[in-house]
């Protein structure tokens, strides 16, 4: 009786003791959540320094700061360490760390004054060692962490729907399930890996109007995340027009993989002729052969001419299609030598610190994806396509260059000042523009970043920043035009503060020019905003031919 009493007794102890373990885990789970960005930022700021002391050395100012830094990184670890429920595993897993905090302690409260000799060499002081020891300690973390797990060998694939309102949508349904089912065979075959598309129920449509494969991306993007899939089609039965004006049976986009397929096209005839019916078997197989062609594309093939490939040669609608086509020995090896590239990496749940890196690190993995949207979009030359934009920079900035004030301190800045000015006003007006007008995509916020909605995330915030570059560069032309053929140079003598300067050259008017036009970028930014969706059609995201 006694040994049943001692056992009833230890229950709720152990019972309690795991509560408090739990209770410690959902602590240190928060903290670390919490405490990442801010602990990063401050790393950054300690790895500043670093340079900082390697070129010039410190001021006594930004030692106290570095000692500062430092105290807070002891705080943090000592906080972790009181959380975690093991803490000699905390300690194994984390002794780099310790290591780093520890080393300042020397030169903090010097307790060994020997190691301040080394200082003279510049090389192996402990305090630089430290900042680059924690700095990339951390850095390599966020890293791994930001990578994901390497995805299993399959594709899974969104299929969407998007019908008018006047859709046979059964119809829509039963053309896209046999599209599917006769794709995925070759697909399979060719990759050397499983394919799965996931068919969804069909979304509504406001109009029969034509519509812009760019039209379908913030759909598309939703569907890719909540998916979560590494290829999204959407099939419509509205007409696709490119970029170019031309209505497309196809079009797809290797940035964001996504693919827009148009029955419409498909179905349609010559004048006099009755449209196609979407049961038919040449409908059918030249589906078939528009899903293959665009997918060969999105995972890396390029066209070719009839002769060399059946399904890689552009496409055109053939009634004599009674079967599904191939792709050859030469485009199966190219495919099966992607297939460990296809299935999409993922970040789930990352702070916004893990999602800027995993950006980062997926537009290195696809720099032609980046780099061909790019010189495709012509985005230097965006601002021209948005008045709004480029009426809120421009009209402030012919007040200032007429202003006896601006002049003042044009001619007193220092050409670094102006330089430094500008590049932290167009980084700062392309950040706010990418926020507030909402591009990321997906437009709403999800939890599941896949890596292909992260590369176009990188050509849609550099596009951005190219089209306030181009702004700068316009508005400041424009200004040194004015201030070179049209100021009246008898006008300056009659101002105070210019009295005193003999000779205005084209150095100063140039360097004025610069700073209204980034006073320009900056209001541009802030009053006139862009239109989401004629920026988005302007990214060329997607090709221009299928």
């Amino acid at each position: 009786m006694r040994r049943n009493s001692k056992y009833d007794k230890s229950k709720p102890m152990l019972k309690e003791k795991s509560q408090k373990k739990r209770k410690h885990f959902r602590l240190l789970y928060k903290l670390e959540a919490g405490l990442e960005a801010p602990m990063f930022l401050l790393s950054i700021l300690w790895l500043i320094f670093f340079i900082l002391e390697l070129t010039q050395g410190l001021t006594p100012t930004q030692e106290r700061l570095v000692i500062a830094i430092w105290v807070m990184f002891i705080v943090e670890f000592l906080l972790k360490f009181f959380l975690a429920p093991r803490k000699g595993q905390y300690i194994k897993q984390n002794w780099l760390t310790l290591l780093a905090l520890i080393i300042p302690a020397f030169r903090a409260f010097r307790l060994l004054r020997a190691i301040r000799v080394l200082q003279v060499s510049r090389v192996a002081s402990t305090t630089r060692f430290v900042r680059a020891l924690t700095s990339t300690n951390r850095f390599v973390k966020e890293v791994k962490e930001a990578q994901g797990p390497k995805p299993t060998a399959e594709m899974n694939v969104g299929v969407m729907l998007a019908a008018s309102p006047s859709a046979d949508r059964e119809a829509l349904v039963a053309f896209t399930a046999h599209l599917i089912d006769d794709a995925k065979e070759e697909m399979a075959a060719a990759t050397g890996q499983e394919w799965f598309f996931h068919l969804a129920e069909p979304e509504g449509l406001a109009s029969d109007e034509p519509r812009q494969p760019a039209d379908f991306l913030d759909y598309a993007s939703l569907r890719m995340a909540e998916g979560p899939y590494d290829m999204v089609v959407v099939v419509t039965d509205v007409a696709l027009m490119s970029r170019k004006k031309r209505a497309e049976a196809g079009l797809a986009s290797t940035v964001c993989r996504v693919l827009v397929i148009s029955t419409r096209r498909l179905t349609s005839t010559r004048r006099g002729s009755p449209a196609r019916s979407l049961t038919s078997e040449a409908v059918r197989w030249n589906g078939v052969t528009l899903l293959l062609h665009l997918l060969g594309h999105v995972i890396g093939l390029s066209h070719r001419n009839v002769r060399e490939s059946k399904l890689m040669a552009p496409f055109e609608f053939r009634e004599e299609r009674g079967r599904a086509q191939h792709f050859g020995k030469k485009e199966r090896k190219v495919l099966q030598e992607r297939t460990e590239h296809l299935p999409e990496r993922e970040l789930r749940g990352g702070t916004m610190l893990e999602a800027l890196i995993f950006h980062v690190l997926m537009a290195l993995r696809h720099p032609k994806d980046v780099l061909k949207p790019l010189l495709r979009n012509w985005a230097f030359l965006l601002p021209l396509s948005l008045p709004g934009l480029a009426t809120a920079a421009v009209a402030p900035s012919f007040l200032l260059v007429f202003t006896a004030e601006i002049w003042d301190v044009g001619l007193n800045m220092q050409n670094q000042t102006v330089i430094i000015y500008a590049l932290v006003s167009i980084l700062a007006a392309s950040f706010y523009l990418v926020r507030v007008q909402s591009l990321f995509l997906p437009r709403k916020e999800k939890r599941v970043l896949t890596e292909h909605l992260a590369v176009a995330n990188v050509v849609i915030f550099l596009s951005v920043l190219l089209a306030c570059i181009g702004l700068f560069f316009l508005v400041g032309a424009l200004m040194f035009l004015i201030e070179v053929y049209i100021f009246p140079e008898g006008l300056m003598k009659t101002w105070p503060t210019l009295l005193d300067q003999p000779v205005i050259d084209w150095t100063i008017k140039l360097r004025l020019a610069a700073f209204i036009s980034t006073v320009g970028v900056t209001t541009g930014a802030l009053a006139g905003g862009m239109e989401s969706k004629t920026v988005i059609q302007h990214l060329a995201l997607f090709e221009d031919e299928p």
